[in-house]
Formats: structure tokens, sequence, C-alpha cells
């Protein structure tokens, strides 16, 4: 009889399988008729909230960055990385010239981390490879750093050892310094080839233990962010030529490290390649024609999610609104390169959170308005892509720094996010077979710094071994996990009035005047549905302090 640990890998696998994507089915253009479709009707059983479990081999999980948690920046031989530069400039503006030195301190605290795994429950663990730990020169070519290389091994090999899938990035941001100083980093085009010599050390090194590799993280951002508004390192300002050369070359090199995996190690290792890519989400000003509003939302979503993933996933070219707006200034693919760029991802991998949406909200909205729904982002997916199997490799959002341990917002986002995913799987037919809750431990958080925390774990950062603790969130993500989703059973009319009257009464001696509302919909630290909220008027998404009834009843009224 199988054991338990190896009975959920063989699961998950057949999982996977059933999910394979047939990748001829991918037509472009058809994501545009999500908005054509009616919105879920609240009021019905299952729309607002589905109590029902996940796919049996689901691939639950958490994951961090290499850069946000490791610290250690200069120790045992790690060369810097543009962050380091960045952060240690006074180019990052008003962020603390040494705040991530050591961060989470993660690169000397990873058995820490691997227990945080272990009281969650899941079975998979998203971590990326810093590529100056590995390689302080940023050469591939030359000889790696021994003592990154035992590291990384020690680390997948006790996740390993404890049934925990390692769910690998090759680069999460950390680009080399000396990369960016010798070529002016992803700018040219000489990096596509680097970046392939990095990826198949790391493939001949950790692949025969790594089943799911991921290439890069959200290189939107790094376009953007990093070389457009200079808000990310390396802090270049070169406004949106720069972005599109450098997006350019990041597809490019992703493509190669895809083909490159595919040549040498697919046959051996038999892992699955793929690229975490981030998107907002859109729907139509309400009073607008729907057709033309329906045109600006995919538009919309084209400029984000698509300008990688129509290349990646589709025909190897960018989209269509992208090509005639931007004209000549959009870098052109060859007729080689459009075959050869195309279908090279095994899986679909999506990260949601605020990153993207501070950004469609504030740059790529065209007049539309930007909304937190999950569900209606995967079933776009669905339809512009094929149905491909999609792994949500960052799913989450952040609490202010004061927050603390208990985290109320955390949880019914969390709560929320999920539910969404399970909507679009059983619903609507999204072959999603995993979720990362983003991220295991608080960490640096990129232009903020610690004034935000995104961790199921709570950092102590005043304290030198910087002491890890559980939030709300990680107890209550561990509970989803343990029961695989939101079954019926456990939803009882009984415990949903009792975890109700309890929250409630928790408010008001906190001196917050609460009342109940079937309209206003926020979600206790139980798993059931309650309907409370404070007297406050419906404002921005931010949920700042202590005005969670702001965030609730905007995030209810928007989904």
């Amino acid at each position: 009889m199988l054991n338990q640990p190896k009975c959920h890998f063989l699961l998950s696998s057949l999982l996977f399988s059933l999910y394979s994507w047939n990748k001829a089915t991918c037509s472009l253009g058809k994501g545009r008729d999500i908005w054509q479709q009616p919105q879920p009707d609240p009021t019905l059983k299952g729309q607002s909230f589905l109590h029902d479990t996940f796919p049996l081999g689901f691939l639950w999980g958490s994951g961090t960055s290499a850069f946000q948690t490791e610290g250690a920046w200069n120790q045992n031989g790690k060369g810097a990385s543009i962050w380091d530069s960045f952060t240690h400039s006074s180019v990052s503006g008003s962020l603390d010239r040494e705040a991530a030195n050591v961060a989470s301190d993660s690169y000397n605290r990873w058995e820490e981390d691997v227990k945080a795994l272990e009281y969650l429950g899941v079975r998979s663990y998203s971590f990326s490879l810093s590529w100056p730990r590995l390689f302080p020169d940023g050469n591939a070519r030359g000889q790696p750093n021994t003592a990154t290389v035992k590291h990384y091994s020690y680390l997948i090999e006790r996740l390993l050892e404890k049934k925990i899938e390692p769910i690998v990035t090759l680069h999460h941001w950390d680009l080399p310094q000396v990369l960016q100083e010798d070529y002016g980093g992803w700018k040219n085009e000489t990096m596509v080839e680097l970046f392939e010599e990095y990826a198949t050390f790391c493939f001949h090194t950790f692949g025969s233990r790594v089943r799911y590799w991921l290439t890069m993280h959200n290189p939107y951002l790094v376009a953007v962010q990093g070389y457009g508004t200079g808000v990310h390192a390396p802090g270049e300002k070169g406004g949106p030529a720069t972005s599109l050369t450098v997006a350019h070359n990041l597809i490019k090199a992703h493509a190669k490290a895809w083909h490159a995996y595919n040549a040498n190690f697919r046959t051996t290792q038999k892992g699955k390649v793929s690229i975490v890519l981030g998107s907002h989400w859109v729907e139509p000003q309400r009073g607008k024609a729907i057709d033309a509003s329906a045109e600006l939302c995919q538009e919309s979503i084209e400029a984000a999610l698509g300008w990688f993933a129509s290349p990646i996933f589709g025909d190897g070219d960018y989209p269509v609104s992208l090509k005639t707006k931007l004209g000549a200034l959009l870098p052109a693919f060859t007729p080689e390169e459009k075959l050869w760029v195309q279908k090279t991802a095994d899986f679909f991998a999506l990260s949601f959170g605020p990153n993207n949406l501070r950004l469609g909200q504030s740059v790529i909205s065209y007049g539309q308005t930007v909304t937190p729904d999950l569900r209606r982002l995967l079933g776009w997916i669905k339809l512009e892509y094929g149905n491909p199997s999609v792994l949500v490799a960052e799913g989450g959002w952040f609490s202010e720094a004061t927050v603390g341990k208990e985290d109320t917002v955390g949880i019914y986002l969390m709560k929320s996010f999920i539910n969404q995913v399970l909507r679009a799987i059983k619903l609507d037919g999204v072959r999603v077979f995993g979720y990362m809750a983003w991220s295991l431990v608080d960490g640096f958080e990129w232009n903020y710094g610690y004034s935000i925390r995104r961790g199921l774990f709570y950092v102590d950062f005043s304290q030198p071994n910087r002491t890890r603790s559980p939030k709300s969130t990680a107890q209550y993500y561990r509970e989803i996990v343990n029961d695989n989703g939101f079954p019926s059973d456990e939803t009882s009319q009984e415990t949903w009035q009792r975890k109700s009257e309890s929250w409630v009464e928790q408010e008001e001696k906190k001196g917050r005047s609460v009342f109940v509302s079937t309209w206003c919909k926020a979600i206790t630290l139980g798993k059931t549905d309650s309907f409370v909220c404070h007297k406050k008027p419906c404002g921005s998404l931010t949920g700042k302090g202590n005005d969670l009834c702001t965030l609730h009843l905007c995030l209810f009224l928007l989904m």
C-alpha cells in the first residue's frame, strides 16, 4: 500500500498529466469573449462562495525569492546583485541602504523555513536561486561558488526528505551587478546567451531533483520598473523604448533556456519548464457600451500579460493591439524567431498580487475598472491560450507592517483568492493544478522595503535571529491545505453564527462599531461566511490601518 507522501506525488503527477496543454488548440483573441459573458450572480449558490474541495493531488505550496529573504549579501563569496547596488545607493530613494543585507536571513536559517513549510502541511516550495551567489562574476562558463552549490543542494535534499516538491526559479530580479556594468544588463542581447548558459548549469546541477522549473519571475516588472521608470533595480529611467528592448531580450532568454532543457535534459529528468507572468484584471466601466469597453479591457490585459504571454503561449509574436499602438518602437521577431519562441512553456505560471494591480490601476487600465478578480483572469487565460494547465505561482496580498501576527485582512483575501481559484476550476473548467501562497515568510518588499508584510510567518526584523512565528494567515492556510479546500460539512449555519458572533464581540471590545449586512461580505478567522462590516464608507483599495471595511466592501463590490 502506498504511503501518503508518495501517493501525493503520484496524484499530483496524474493531475498535471490530465491537465496537459494541447498546444494546437490555442486560438489568440478569444479572451475578449469573457467580457461578453454575464458577471457571476452573487445571489446564486456557489457564485459568491463555493463550498467544495480541490481536485485530488492539487499542489499546495508557498514561495519566496532569494533577494527578499536570503540576506547574507556578501557571505561565502557571494557577488553583488543589481538589487544590492540599488539599495546601497541613493538611487533607491528613501530605502534603508542596509535594509536587505540580512533580510529574513534565510540563507542561514533555511532549516527554519523548511519547518515552517511542515507546519503548513504543504507539498511544494517555490524559491529562487541567486545568480550572483552561484556565479559572483556572472559567468556560468566559469567555476561556480561551491558553497552556494552545496547550500542549494542541502535545501533541495531536505525538501525531498520531507516530501516537499521544490519549484525552482532561475531568476527573480537579482541580476549579477557585473553583468549590468559590463553589458548594460537586460538591454543587451548578449544576456540571452549568458542566461542560457546559467540555466544550463542549473539544469545540469540540480535538475535530477527538480521537476518544476520557472525561468524568471514577472519579467513585466523588470522591463517597466527596472529599466523604464527606475523604481526597481537597476534604477534606470529609459522610458518605453528601453522597456520594450528589455522585454524582447527577456522573452528570447526564456525561450533559449526552455530549448536548452528540452534538447538536453527533458528525456532524462522529465521535468517541466515555464515562466511566471503577472497580470492585473479590469472590467468595463458601468454605463459604457459593452463592445467598446470589452475591447479596451482586452487591450489592457494584452498590454501587460499578453505582452509576454502571446509570444510564448500563442503565435510567437506580440498582440496586434501592441503592434498597432507602438509601431516601429516595438522590436520585431523574425519569422524564424517566432517559430522558436512560441510554445516554450509546459504550463502557465501566473503571478496575481498587488504589484501588477497597482500598475494596472495607474498605467494601463485604459479607463476601465481594475478589480482583484482572479477567477475572471483565469477564465481569460483559458479562452485566450487554449486552456493550458495553470500554476498560480504567486497568490496573495499585503498588510501594513504594523499589523503583526493577527492578520484579518490577509485571511479575508486569502480565502477570497483561493475560492476564486476553486470556482474557476469547478464552475469554469480552468485547469489549475497548484497554488503558491505568497510569501512563506516576511521579507524585503522591493521598493516598499519593510513598510509592508506579505509572509504567512511573521519575522521579527528587530531580532538578530530573525524569529519566525506563524500568523493567523498561516494557521488558516494550514486548515485549507488540510481540508483541500472548503468542504461543505464544516460550514453549517450554527458554525457560521458562532464564529460571526465571536468576531463581532471581539471587534466591539476594541471599540469598533460593527453591524450585520448581507451586502458587505467580510470573512472571519473561521472558514465560514459571515456578513460583518465596520460602519465606514467605501473608499480605496489600500486597507491601511484598522479601517478594514474599506478594503472588504470595495473588494466585495468589485468581485
